[in-house]
């Protein structure tokens, strides 16, 4: 009786607040019907269909009736679990001839999502029991062959507990296999929240790029302002532990980067003979503006997996109404002008939130026949303002293959004689700039270099090697040194040789570098990470080796940066690239207005011609520096006083008589 007097005083509510407007569809692009069969509040799901047509923020969602009149509803957004992590109250080890049992008193009446160990250990993988106990005393078996590890660079010290309420833990790690670890602490994770309930659904494995050290996946939801609940990894190799990273591409100050909205590690591993386990999914519970995601798969030295597909579960969107009759309805999507509605129902949140889920059949968009179709990159005007490219030092013709947003990734002679802010870059036709925007990815490509040998006679005790690049002015963001010495302790100088204005040689630190080996480590490399871009085109490293045998270098592996450019080509003919201006500054074009339309479109890799060198113009004014211009009128001001005053000299002169 309670239950249906709530209902009613919502009714109530909802009718009293439905007094809208009528709306004026036409300024919606999208349309979609459903019918409802009783009067009352109601709660459906809202389609992913809807989500991509709508706003990033679903702003321009809009219900109306048969008449034309805005229904008033409430969004029941999904919110992600969030818990805390808390010490347990005890935490006690102890060692046994096969196995390792820590014994946790958790301190808590909360349900416990997980169990985080602490260990300093760098390579182990153990088998783990879990046993559970209201007073300490007796306890219940939970699960058994779980995983911890840290294998490959990938780690795993995470053990679930399903949200149980379990006062007393006690962890059974297995040690016959391997020697024991140690754990110096745990941490238990406590759920504050229940997971919202999810939907099954198989994205498009739109292309996959094998990068250095990395495999990147890009992902069609199918669907923009999804809300993603986790992804599952399907494949084929059966022993592998890689760690991974979704992330999604936003705009940020007119460039295009990464946002990593999880991190996880997928694993597939035997614990003994008779027994494989695997972890493929990555808990994501985040909000995709666009339709696309990102899955980065962490390789590092390891082959590539092989996927075969990749699965994903969504967190449906909830909307309640309360029609006063039943009849048709209209859900509007596709207005970028409107604002947010305000219909004062945040009150009744959890009151309708509730309410059962009634399924609701819901038509596909579809456009408003009246509603004026346009495409957004239509805004984007090829023709720039006209800019003199005299001062810049390098051009490069580029060729598009078809029509289309177009992609050119910089290669290395790009990359090294650009700014390091890109502001010099600039994309040209018919001698007008065309504007574009920069996408900087977060991937990596490597450069292996051999190093030669360069002793110095006067210091015999010091191992010296010079590494000749390709070009001098490379961006490069890491050093990998890699060596086939086993034992050794040095300390490691990294210079770079360069000259002065007077044409002196003097040595620019790179960085500075001890590097230590011990048998177990099986030959781990040198990492080391660059802030700033080479100057020369060649590397020396340095160490002083003592009284012990000289260090070998085997090679050098430089990581540098990928960048893009995107930008829009109507036709197929072909653009100039220039770069190589310090004095410029960072362009600012009206693409950036719809930079995520252009982010989100299907590109065209561009071809990027040969580099050619920029001859300034032959009039020695035209593109002069201030300087240099003033220096020029000034003299030509002095050489036109110069003859007014010989012609005025002359006429004072007295004039000749005549005789000898």
């Amino acid at each position: 009786m309670k239950i249906k007097n709530k209902l009613l005083s919502l009714v109530i509510l909802l009718a009293a607040a439905a007094s809208l407007h009528a709306l004026t569809p036409d300024e919606w692009q999208n349309r979609q019907s459903f019918k409802i069969e009783r009067a009352g509040p109601i709660k459906f799901s809202l389609p992913p269909a809807t989500q991509d047509a709508a706003q990033p923020d679903l702003r321009d969602l809009r219900i109306i009736d048969a008449s034309g009149k805005e229904i008033p509803y409430l969004l029941l957004t999904p919110v992600a679990p969030v818990g805390n992590k808390i010490a347990p109250k005890v935490f006690r080890t102890e060692l046994t001839d096969k196995a390792t049992i820590l014994f946790i008193e958790t301190g808590t009446a909360q349900p416990l999502d997980f169990i985080e160990l602490e260990t300093g250990a760098t390579s182990f993988i153990k088998p783990v029991r879990i046993d559970l106990s209201t007073d300490g005393e007796n306890w219940n078996y939970f699960d058994s062959n779980l995983p911890v590890f840290r294998q490959d660079g990938a780690t795993k010290t995470t053990i679930p507990l399903g949200q149980k309420i379990a006062p007393h833990v006690r962890l059974t790690i297995n040690d016959e296999q391997s020697r024991p670890i140690a754990i110096t602490g745990a941490y238990l994770q406590v759920s504050n929240t229940t997971p919202s309930p999810t939907e099954p659904f198989t994205p498009r494995i739109v292309r996959t790029e094998e990068f250095t050290g990395e495999t990147v996946i890009t992902l069609d939801l199918g669907a923009a302002n999804l809300s993603l609940a986790s992804l599952e990894i399907s494949t084929e190799d059966t022993l592998f532990a890689r760690n991974v990273t979704v992330a999604v591409q936003e705009i940020h100050n007119d460039q295009i980067s990464e946002r990593p909205l999880a991190r996880g590690t997928i694993f597939q591993i035997a614990l003994d003979l008779n027994s494989d386990v695997s972890g493929l999914q990555i808990p994501v519970d985040a909000s995709i503006p666009s339709r696309e995601v990102l899955v980065h798969i962490r390789n590092d030295d390891s082959p590539s997996l092989r996927i075969r597909e990749i699965q994903a579960r969504r967190t449906p969107l909830h909307v309640v109404i309360a029609p006063n009759a039943p009849g048709r309805f209209e859900l509007l999507t596709g207005n970028t002008q409107t604002t947010p509605p305000h219909y004062d129902l945040a009150a009744l949140a959890t009151e309708l939130g509730q309410l059962q889920t009634s399924p609701v059949l819901i038509s596909e968009p579809t456009k408003n026949a009246s509603y004026r179709q346009t495409d957004p990159l239509a805004d984007l005007t090829l023709e720039g303002a006209v800019l003199d490219i005299s001062p810049w030092k390098h051009q490069r013709v580029v060729h598009p293959t078809r029509p289309g947003v177009q992609q050119i990734e910089l290669d290395l002679h790009a990359l090294a004689n650009t700014r390091s802010d890109f502001a010099d870059i600039r994309l040209m036709q018919s001698g007008k700039q065309v504007p574009f925007i920069i996408e900087r990815t977060g991937h990596s490509r490597d450069l292996i270099f051999s190093p030669v040998e360069a002793p110095d006679p006067k210091r015999p005790s010091v191992s010296r090697w010079k590494f000749p690049l390709s070009q001098a002015g490379l961006p490069l963001s890491q050093l990998v040194i890699h060596s086939p010495t086993k034992l050794f302790d040095r300390s490691l100088s990294l210079f770079e040789v360069l000259k002065n204005h007077l044409g002196d040689t003097y040595q620019r630190n790179v960085s500075t570098q001890v590097w230590m080996r011990k048998p177990a480590e099986n030959s781990q490399p040198l990492i080391i990470a660059l802030s700033e871009r080479m100057q020369s085109d060649s590397l020396w490293i340095e160490t002083d080796n003592g009284n012990n045998p000289p260090l070998k270098l085997q090679r050098l592996q430089a990581f540098f940066p990928v960048v893009r450019l995107l930008f829009k080509a109507t036709h197929t003919e072909p653009f100039d690239l220039v770069y190589g201006n310090p004095a410029a500054t960072a362009p600012r074009y009206d693409v950036s207005l719809i930079a995520n339309q252009l982010l989100n479109a299907k590109r065209v890799p561009a071809l990027l011609g040969s580099v050619q060198t920029i001859v300034p113009t032959t009039s020695p004014l035209k593109g002069a520096s201030g300087g240099v211009l003033l220096w020029a009128v000034l003299a030509i001001v002095l050489a036109i006083v110069v003859v007014l005053l010989l012609v005025l000299v002359a006429k004072l002169l007295p004039k000749p008589t005549g005789k000898p």
